[in-house]
């Protein structure tokens, strides 16, 4: 129960980055407090052993050929704005108008805020139909888009596998997007090599081809 209610200490187990010893003494007091018994550490650390041959090995996992399912696509503005009906009279506009030219546009709408993320070369077009100043406005962005398959999408903790990486390395994700079987990233144009470093890093074995898209 320690265990399970600390995300950052299953994660350590998990990734076999932990002494066990160590986690033993450092969580012998909840333990005892949980148990209402006098609990000695080997005993702790025996269990945190057992629990921790039961979980998924962190290098083990379905292919994901990175190398053939990675799209990159620069030159990106992310929008919010609040979800008033007048937005979305504004949004339709945009929506058509970006479409006509064949250009890219993701919106993604919430309870209170609908997000926009398309090409900054179209700012002015949106500034034009949305009568309403963004509550968040990043220019310079990037997306990391992932194809998934039907194998992928039946394997637990596939999108984990994907950020996990970028977390270990502190990157700042602007926004998060995804349909059935697309996974899209977004983060700042400045920080995609090194992104797409880690995920190479992160699936072995993926060969060495390049990202589709405008790199």
């Amino acid at each position: 129960m320690v265990v399970e209610a600390d995300p950052a200490l299953r994660l350590g187990l998990a990734q076999r980055l932990m002494n066990l010893s160590q986690v033993a003494r450092h969580i012998h007091g909840s333990v005892a407090a949980l148990t209402q018994k006098e609990v000695k550490q080997p005993a702790i650390t025996m269990a945190l052993s057992r629990l921790q041959a039961d979980m998924p090995d962190p290098g083990q996992g379905p292919a994901l050929r990175l190398a053939d399912r990675l799209t990159v696509q620069r030159g990106l503005i992310v929008l919010s704005f609040q979800n008033t009906p007048s937005c979305h009279e504004g949004l339709t506009e945009v929506q058509g108008s970006v479409r006509s030219e064949g250009g890219y546009l993701t919106i993604t709408e919430g309870i209170r805020e609908i997000t926009l993320i398309t090409e900054g070369r179209l700012r002015g077009l949106v500034d034009q139909a949305v009568r309403q100043r963004p509550s968040r406005d990043a220019s310079g962005v990037a997306s990391i888009s992932v194809a998934l398959s039907r194998e992928n999408l039946k394997t637990p903790g596939i999108l984990y596998r994907l950020l996990q990486p970028l977390a270990l390395l502190g990157l700042n994700l602007i926004e998060v997007t995804s349909t059935t079987r697309e996974f899209h990233i977004y983060l700042p144009e400045s920080d995609v090599m090194l992104a797409m470093e880690a995920l190479y890093g992160a699936f072995p074995g993926d060969g060495s081809g390049r990202p589709a898209g405008r790199v």
